[in-house]
């Protein structure tokens, strides 16, 4: 069975259209139309989303049936870049989590117990965890061994995700100024920045459930 008829036959099962998968990938109907008559295959950017979507491993999606029909090979490097994406959006959203939870804490232990000096060292103990984490995932990222210079492509979502995060660091600035000049709470006022930090994760979370990733400035 070629791969073609994989995804005709898992969207069948699925009972969708062709136009619900199109929309649901962020593709057109004539993308999906090519893909399960083999006149073209799937950017690998979208692999991950098409098993998500059939609720199918990549092996499964890809694995040899000695049919005679057109499949496709994933290198174990390509495999490796596929469990790595996933486990990304697993570590980012748990991380986003607790730096929310973070903020939570110390309010609690600070308003409700009334123990502040407690409340400090559990928010950095939290923040500590999270940001380990994607530190950790960062760390852990595949090399690419295709390529000795990896050229830097900047999109448009690039542009876009760099306008945003522009506009909520002058918004966040502007605040920090106000309150802190008005309330001389200068101690309390930098969780902004935290929290700065927290919604241009939550951003970079959002493009990337959809199939976009945010390229930094570094790579």
């Amino acid at each position: 069975m070629s791969l073609g008829e994989k995804l005709l036959s898992y969207r069948k099962k699925k009972g969708l259209s062709q136009e619900e998968v199109a929309d649901i990938l962020h593709v057109t109907r004539q993308t999906v139309s090519k893909w399960e008559t083999d006149q073209s295959t799937p950017d690998f950017d979208k692999i991950v989303p098409i098993c998500d979507l059939y609720g199918v491993s990549t092996e499964e999606l890809f694995r040899e049936n000695g049919g005679g029909g057109t499949e496709i090979n994933l290198k174990s490097d390509d495999l490796s870049s596929i469990e790595y994406h996933k486990k990304k959006a697993l570590y980012t959203t748990i991380a986003v989590m607790l730096y929310i939870l973070s903020v939570v804490v110390i309010i609690f232990f600070s308003v409700v117990l009334r123990s502040p000096v407690i409340g400090v060292c559990v928010f950095f103990l939290v923040i500590a965890i999270a940001t380990g984490m994607l530190i950790y995932i960062e760390m852990t990222k595949p090399l690419d061994k295709n390529h000795v210079v990896k050229r830097k492509i900047v999109t448009k979502e690039d542009r876009l995700y760099k306008q945003i995060t522009s506009v909520l660091a002058l918004l966040v600035l502007a605040i920090y100024l106000i309150i802190s000049v008005l309330t001389m709470r200068w101690d309390i006022t930098w969780i902004l920045w935290i929290v700065y930090a927290l919604l241009t994760e939550i951003i970079k979370l959002v493009f990337s459930l959809k199939g976009v990733e945010i390229h930094d400035e570094e790579e």
